[in-house]
């Protein structure tokens, strides 16, 4: 999946009263390869970067955190939002920011989707669910100035950055899990007397009455929604009455009701037919129908046996006399044995017959892509008529107020319904993703409930000690520890290999290459290596990471080139054009010279050039998206400091 940033709004956040930044081309959704965002210091260009990573991870801020993006105009409220781009998908993710409480909120909004409207809460798509941990989200929204970190500092970033986007650092910390589970078993297992028996009854007793409440519960809520389907269907019945009054009207609605109901039709046809597709492997891609097709050639030229097994020969090496009439002694015997080990089982046999006889009727590939796409637009096309449907104006005022009143009695219901859905969803689930993107423990979930009842019968039933469970997770801890070391060194290999061939494309004639990874980045021939060239191993490094993960992300990076000379910013900026898709970059004015007139779009016109600045006004910002306005623009202050630096520099 490809993740891009499309949008960033601001609403009140401290000195930005309303500031919209858009990162794709002009009319289109195409995200533009390069988008700067020039900054001065003051005006949120750090407070943004905070922002980004905690809107991606939907972080709870306490109240001192909240209350610090208050803008001294005294707004009681602020919004912070992103709208992304995953694959075909567009989403936004709104942070709501209370200042009077100290809290936070998250709302999202699907606005292509089917009833894409605004909804409660935080939510990503699984694929970015599952990947999107704090760790590796300050991967892509990287601070600039500790980009040298990864280079022979002797700290572990650069191994830790490795461990993260392959989640090796997940199976580390299975091995502190293991040490609590070990704990935990030792204390409620270990019923070795009545009074550790008692209290293993009472665990169980509570399991019980919970799975029984969170059974009321589930009835309680279908009950609710039944109710709401009758409510809602009573209130479609009387807006169409007050429809049918309306005899034009009343034609274009049984139109649009014809229309939605053949698409829906074509819809459910057209998504069942995909799926069956979907389940046939051979369909889904040529070289996978090129692979089954063969191996059935090779089973064919097996001649795989139908009835003589290697059971044959066990059952007749405990015969007296052979099939041929000749006695059998035990030299015999060994040696029918020991060939009877060249022979499949009756299992085997059975298995690999069945294989190739599917193997026999495999289907031809066909174009799911062309079916998708139909899809989506016989969705799009029901998601218009059902607008169309809904937005229909009715000729007389009265009467078109009660039907508006209808329609939004409706939606609150299909709303309320909607959540008592998803709750019991949530209830009765046994989806593991989804019980662990949302905390679903036994208290919570009816599956995982009745799996705790049946754990603690056993236990009741069993009441035995763990003797050997302290052992068995030590071996487990050690096949971890054994299983993430070779892992790693495997890993290191890999990457190494991939990026040193990454090095030799966009440094050309130079000859740095990294020689390992022993927590940070080791160079060959470290000294005859410039800065630039330093730092372009530390973005290469990075961009092959996210090349090797399971989502291609945007590099947003906060000064990218502040603490570098003007020579190093004309070698790192193409560097930079060439290793990410998508490039979203905050900087202050000292930061421009070397720089960006060296940056290397995909296309020509294919950057941004924002330039975000304070007026006379207190609390109040302007924004230029002009490229003249953006190179002739200046901040004294920050002048004044990049003259300090370089003339420090110079005189060392």
């Amino acid at each position: 999946m490809n993740l891009r940033i499309e949008e960033i709004r601001y609403e009140n956040i401290r000195d930005i009263g309303s500031l919209h930044l858009e990162f794709t081309k002009p009319g289109t959704s195409e995200p533009r390869h390069i988008s700067l965002v020039q900054m001065p210091n003051g005006t949120g260009k750090t407070t943004t970067m905070g922002l980004i990573r905690h809107l991606i991870l939907g972080s709870e801020l306490d109240d001192e955190t909240v209350m610090g993006y208050e803008p001294e105009t005294g707004a009681s409220e602020g919004e912070f939002t992103i709208g992304f781009a995953a694959g075909d998908d567009r989403f936004r993710i709104h942070m709501d920011l209370d200042y009077d409480l100290g809290t936070v909120g998250y709302r999202h909004s699907y606005p292509q989707r089917e009833d894409g409207g605004m909804n409660s809460g935080h939510f990503l798509p699984l694929e970015l669910e599952n990947i999107l941990t704090e760790e590796f989200v300050d991967l892509f929204v990287f601070n600039g100035e500790l980009t040298d970190d990864f280079i022979e500092t002797g700290e572990n970033k650069a191994e830790n950055a490795l461990k993260i986007v392959t989640r090796l650092d997940r199976v580390e910390a299975q091995r502190a899990a293991i040490e609590r589970v070990v704990e935990e078993q030792q204390e409620e297992d270990g019923a070795k007397t009545e009074q550790g028996l008692k209290q293993v009854k009472s665990l169980l007793e509570n399991r019980e009455d919970r799975l029984a409440r969170l059974k009321e519960t589930r009835d309680r809520l279908e009950d609710e929604i039944s109710e709401h389907d009758s409510t809602i269907e009573s209130l479609k019945e009387e807006r169409e009455k007050i429809i049918s009054k309306d005899k034009e009207a009343l034609k274009k609605y049984q139109e649009y009701q014809d229309e939605i109901k053949e698409l829906e039709t074509t819809l459910q046809t057209n998504s069942a037919s995909l799926l069956d597709d979907m389940r046939v492997p051979s369909k889904l891609s040529s070289s996978f129908h090129e692979d089954f097709t063969t191996l059935l050639e090779h089973m064919r030229v097996l001649r795989l046996p139908k009835s003589t097994s290697k059971e044959f020969f066990s059952e007749l090496a405990e015969q007296d006399t052979c099939v041929c009439g000749r006695d059998l002694d035990e030299k015999h015997r060994d040696e029918i044995r020991e060939n009877a080990e060249r022979f499949l089982s009756d299992e085997d046999v059975g298995v690999l017959n069945a294989l190739k006889e599917r193997l026999g009727s495999i289907s031809e590939p066909v174009a799911l892509d062309e079916e998708l796409e139909e899809l989506r637009e016989t969705r799009k096309e029901l998601k218009k008529y059902q607008t169309q449907r809904d937005q229909l104006g009715l000729s007389d005022e009265n009467l078109e107020e009660k039907k508006q009143d209808l329609t939004r009695q409706i939606e609150s219901e299909k709303t309320d319904r909607e959540n008592k859905e998803r709750k019991v969803e949530l209830l009765t689930t046994d989806d593991k993703g989804l019980r662990q993107r949302h905390n679903l423990d036994w208290e919570k979930n009816i599956p995982e409930a009745k799996r705790e009842v049946t754990k603690y019968k056993e236990k009741v039933e069993a009441a035995t000690d763990t003797v050997t469970f302290s052992a068995q997770a030590e071996k487990l801890d050690m096949i971890l520890d054994d299983f993430v070391s070779q892992a790693v060194a495997e890993v290191k290999r890999d990457q190494i290999n991939k990026t040193n061939q990454r090095l030799s494309r966009i440094l050309k004639r130079s000859s740095v290459q990294i020689d390992s990874i022993d927590d940070s980045i080791n160079l060959k021939n470290k000294s005859g290596s410039s800065e630039g060239q330093s730092l372009a191993v530390a973005y290469a490094y990075l961009s092959t990471l996210f090349e090797g993960s399971a989502v291609d992300m945007p590099f947003v990076i906060d000064s990218p080139a502040v603490s570098l000379d003007h020579k190093v910013r004309s070698e790192v900026a193409p560097i930079i054009s060439q290793l990410f898709d998508q490039v979203i970059a905050f900087i202050i004015s000292t930061e421009k010279e070397g720089f960006v007139e060296n940056l290397e779009p995909a296309t020509d016109n294919d950057i941004n050039y924002y330039t975000v600045y304070k007026t006379d006004s207190p609390g109040e910002l302007r924004m230029h998206d002009d490229k003249d306005f953006f190179m002739d623009f200046t901040s004294e202050e920050e002048e004044d400091g990049d003259s300090r630096m370089q003339s420090a520099t110079e005189g060392e």
